[in-house]
């Protein structure tokens, strides 16, 4: 486990892009049940493997940069789906090179608050997750897919953070709770001598993570700033809402700006996207 900061955003990204990933138990478990069930009947098929996986983040991330590593110099398309990764690894292969898997609750047995605080994360990510699928759905978009993948993989760099230094994770969380004023940017910078969305999106590109979640997420990517800008926004929108909700709990609400521009967004009324908003989070 790492106890002090790393210099830079480029000896973090090394670091962390060499550590293996821990994943859920349920995630663990779920696969070891298919494994043995493909061994027994060979019915298992990308389909149950991707619902195995469902909203696993760090599940998500271990299949995505294995599908990177290991991608044929013909195959000039992303991989873009955990789906589409497993069809093109084959059953066996996927099981073969994924298990056993490394379990969150046993890497960090002996640091229950970084337990914690990975759940609270994985809690925000899946909330954005359910938002945006809905905005996006409602906005008859074909990027619908992405952007809950997105979602669900925003804030995997702290995820990390946690399973690979919790002690500087549990001073930085610390540090939030004594200057929730502080920006974010500057207090990470002074804890851990790196801001986290730029390591995030580091760790994206050097993973090979799928192309459209980049682009989705990418703030120096300015092509994809007006091309994905509606997406971009439906994205961001669902990111504020979610981080609100973990720091305000259930009394959170969008604020006006906010409603009127999802309002704009969905072409909805202010109302009808409030009640969107209740009814995804019920």
């Amino acid at each position: 486990m790492l106890a002090q900061p790393l210099p830079d955003l480029d000896a973090w990204s090394r670091y962390l892009t060499s550590q293996p990933i821990p994943v859920l138990a349920d995630t663990a478990e779920e696969l070891e049940s298919l494994a043995d069930i493909e061994v027994r009947r060979g019915t298992v098929d990308a389909h149950l493997i991707n619902e195995a996986i469902g909203d696993d983040p760090l599940m998500t991330l271990r299949v995505f940069s294995h599908a990177m590593r290991h991608r044929a110099d013909r195959q000039v398309t992303d991989v873009d789906t955990v789906t589409a990764a497993v069809v093109l690894m084959g059953i066996g292969p996927f099981f073969r090179a994924f298990l056993p898997l490394p379990v969150l609750d046993e890497h960090l047995q002996a640091c229950p608050q970084a337990i914690a605080g990975i759940h609270r994360r994985i809690r925000r990510s899946w909330c954005a997750a359910r938002l945006v699928t809905e905005f996006a759905l409602l906005h008859a978009d074909s990027h619908a897919s992405a952007l809950q993948k997105a979602a669900l993989l925003n804030g995997h760099a702290e995820l990390l953070l946690w399973c690979h230094a919790p002690a500087l994770a549990q001073t930085l969380q610390e540090r939030r709770e004594q200057d929730p004023h502080q920006e974010a940017a500057a207090l990470e910078q002074e804890v851990l001598n790196v801001a986290l969305a730029p390591l995030e999106h580091r760790l994206a590109r050097d993973w090979g993570l799928p192309s459209t979640l980049r682009r989705l997420t990418d703030p120096d990517d300015q092509r994809s700033m007006v091309l994905l800008q509606p997406q971009r926004r439906l994205l961001v929108l669902a990111l504020t809402l979610a981080e609100r909700l973990e720091r305000e709990g259930a009394t959170a609400t969008p604020t006006l700006d906010e409603l009127e521009e999802l309002s704009s967004l969905l072409t909805l009324s202010t109302p009808a996207v409030q009640r969107l908003i209740d009814n995804t989070l019920a």
